[in-house]
C-alpha cells in the first residue's frame, strides 16, 4: 500500500490528505475526520486499506485548522467542494463521522448531485437539520453507537426517518468512536453498502 501524503491550495491555504491510488482504482471514496482526529487516523485504524484492498481510490482529508491543514475562511462544505474541483473528481463516497458528519450533512444538501454514496457516523447536531433531511436522496448509510454519550442514539433514528434512501447500521456495545472500535466491522459493513 502506497500512501502518498499531498497538499492542494484553497482560496490560498494549503489543505492536507493523504491519497492511496491503485491504478486499477475507479470509484474514490473520501473520509472526513472528527474533531480530534486527521488523516492519519484512518490509516492506523486499518480502513483506508480495507478500502484500498477492494479497489477503491482512498482519500483522507484533513478540514482546515487540522492535521497539516492551513486555516481557510471559507466553510467547511464549500472547502470540501473546492478541493474535489481541485482533484477533478465529479463523484465519489463520502464518509464523514462526529463534527464531519455535520459538515456532510450540509454537503449532500447543497451539492448531492456529486455523492455516489453517504455515509454519516456519529454525527453531532443533526436535530438542526431534521426540517431539511427529507431533501438528501443520495443512498445513505447511517452507523451509531448505541451508547454515544455525545451525539445521542436519537440522531440516528432521525437521520432514518427522514433520509429516504437510507440504511441503518448500530453498534449495540460501542460508542462515539465505534467506527474505530470495531474497524474491521464498519470497513465490511461500509464496502457492502456502498457496492450494493
Amino acid at each position: 500500500m502506497v500512501i502518498k501524503g499531498e497538499y492542494v491550495n484553497i482560496k490560498g491555504s494549503k489543505i492536507h490528505y493523504l491519497e492511496i491510488d491503485k491504478e486499477s482504482s475507479k470509484d474514490t471514496v473520501i473520509l472526513l475526520h472528527g474533531k480530534r482526529y486527521n488523516a492519519y487516523d484512518w490509516i492506523n485504524s486499518g480502513i483506508a486499506e480495507n478500502l484500498s484492498n477492494q479497489g477503491f481510490k482512498v482519500i483522507c482529508f484533513e478540514f482546515p485548522g487540522y492535521g497539516s491543514s492551513e486555516e481557510c475562511d471559507l466553510e467547511k462544505e464549500e472547502v470540501l467542494l473546492e478541493f474535489v474541483k481541485k482533484l477533478n473528481i465529479s463523484s465519489f463516497h463520502l464518509v464523514a463521522p462526529s463534527f464531519s458528519g455535520e459538515i456532510s450533512i450540509k454537503f449532500a444538501l447543497k451539492y448531492g448531485d456529486m455523492l455516489k454514496s453517504l455515509t454519516i457516523v456519529d454525527s453531532i447536531n443533526v436535530d438542526k437539520y431534521k426540517e431539511k433531511l427529507n431533501e438528501i436522496y443520495v443512498k445513505t448509510l447511517i452507523v451509531w453507537g448505541k451508547k454515544d454519550e455525545i451525539a445521542p442514539y436519537e440522531f440516528a433514528e432521525i437521520l432514518k426517518n427522514n433520509i429516504k434512501n437510507s440504511t441503518l447500521f448500530v453498534f449495540e456495545n460501542l460508542g462515539h468512536t465505534c467506527y474505530f472500535d470495531d474497524a474491521k466491522k464498519f470497513s465490511e459493513v461500509l464496502i457492502n453498502f456502498i457496492r450494493a
